[in-house]
């Protein structure tokens, strides 16, 4: 009991003999060794995650493998934002676009794929990454920057036949979609080459590389075939037809083919292609003024309902191709630009038919007699023998009356 009331005291009495003498001087110390520095790992502190760049190249790496695009996308800007030039930057930059492509952020990826190409040009992330930049090139329909980047992968001297494969498709799609269609078309020819001789995706739904190509070659053949010209009904009209029409089979037929492409979006891009290119011919044979024979306003209306009733099959062609896309499309969760251009060409051709019917509908004649007339013009231009030219049936069309023909019993 007594110590503890002495204590205050006691503690005290220390406190102010401290503050009355002076501290006792410090003997002289003799100088130590100098000390080998110690390594220490450096560690990148972030908003969302830290670690050294090691433990982050392997997190994001792991969350990449596990589709955690989010995760994988913090774990490598955080690594290039406190390591920007460590020896994993290149495939740090490889993974972070595919982190960015996994969140559907393509302009983002892009960036990053080009950044690795440029400051990396001779590490071999950069080929990966020219040909993933390529693709969204492609997707983004940004024609030119996609020749470029297409151009430099071709460039490289460590290419495979894939790798080939997607240059030579990608600088030849976007050569024609920017009008250059011979410079394209070499290109697209010998991509096919590789690919038919390495048999590459000949079994199953075909990869990326090969459904571009089989787009381009579609791109390529339609173009091909929107460049002949059906202005007029004279003499040369049948074998412009045929011309066009065989074209534009062949070019479905190379969409179908990418149609089976393992991505999605291939398959967007050419059901919405083959819809388009029967309505621009619709469009086009429309378009065409009534011949000269046909002078009074009954024949030039029997000239309008002749051409609507013969060539609706094609607006209604594009319609079934629109429908087509968009159920695949729901199928496989597509929700590119594509798919909603082929929704509003749906809306837009649907349309069309309805208000065709309805105006033939008010003409002095049934579609029974403008089919009769048809039948007689035909007959009449062609000796009997139909035309060559299929249109989106498979039939052959019955052209619009040739110059200075008289007109069907119908029209007088």
């Amino acid at each position: 009991m007594g110590s503890a009331i002495r204590l205050p005291v006691i503690l005290s009495l220390v406190i102010l003999g401290g503050c009355a003498s002076q501290p006792a001087a410090v003997p002289p110390q003799a100088p130590t060794a100098p000390q080998p520095p110690v390594a220490v790992p450096t560690q990148i502190i972030a908003s969302r995650v830290d670690g050294t760049p090691r433990e982050l190249f392997s997190r994001g790496e792991a969350a990449l493998t596990a589709q955690k695009w989010q995760e994988a996308t913090d774990s490598f800007e955080a690594l290039l934002a406190g390591d920007p030039n460590g020896p994993m930057t290149a495939a740090a930059l490889l993974d972070l676009g595919m982190a960015y492509e996994g969140l559907d952020q393509r302009e983002k990826a892009r960036d990053r794929y080009h950044e690795l190409a440029s400051r990396f040009p001779n590490d071999p992330n950069a080929r990966t990454a020219l040909g993933n930049a390529c693709e969204i090139h492609a997707y983004l329909e940004e024609w030119q920057p996609l020749v470029d980047s297409a151009a430099a992968l071709l460039a490289r001297r460590d290419l495979g036949d894939v790798d080939r494969m997607i240059g030579l498709g990608a600088r030849g799609l976007g050569e024609v979609e920017l009008g250059n269609i011979e410079a394209g078309a070499k290109d697209i020819e010998d991509g096919l080459d590789v690919v038919e001789s390495s048999h590459y995706g000949a079994l199953n739904r075909l990869p990326v590389p090969a459904a571009q190509l089989r787009f381009g070659l579609g791109e390529l053949r339609r173009a091909r075939s929107e460049q002949i010209v059906l202005d007029h009904a004279g003499p040369d009209f049948l074998a412009k037809m045929d011309a066009r029409c065989g074209l534009l089979l062949s070019a479905q037929s190379a969409y179908a083919d990418a149609i089976r492409s393992v991505d999605p979006h291939w398959a967007a891009m050419s059901g919405y292609r083959v819809g388009e290119m029967y309505r621009k011919l619709h469009h086009d044979l429309m378009a065409i003024p009534p011949v000269a024979a046909a002078k009074t306003e009954r024949q030039k209306q029997l000239h309008y309902g002749m051409m609507h009733v013969r060539y609706r099959v094609l607006l209604e062609k594009g319609v079934e191709m629109m429908r087509r896309t968009l159920e695949l499309s729901a199928k496989t969760g597509d929700t590119s630009a594509w798919v909603k251009r082929a929704e509003a060409a749906k809306t837009e051709m649907d349309l069309a038919v309805e208000d065709e019917k309805a105006q033939i509908a008010r003409l002095p004649f049934t579609e029974e007699e403008l089919q009769k007339a048809l039948d007689i013009l035909e007959k009449k231009t062609m000796g009997g023998a139909p035309a060559k030219a299929p249109d989106a049936t498979g039939k052959a069309p019955a052209p619009p009356a040739a110059k200075g023909a008289d007109p069907p019993a119908a029209a007088r």
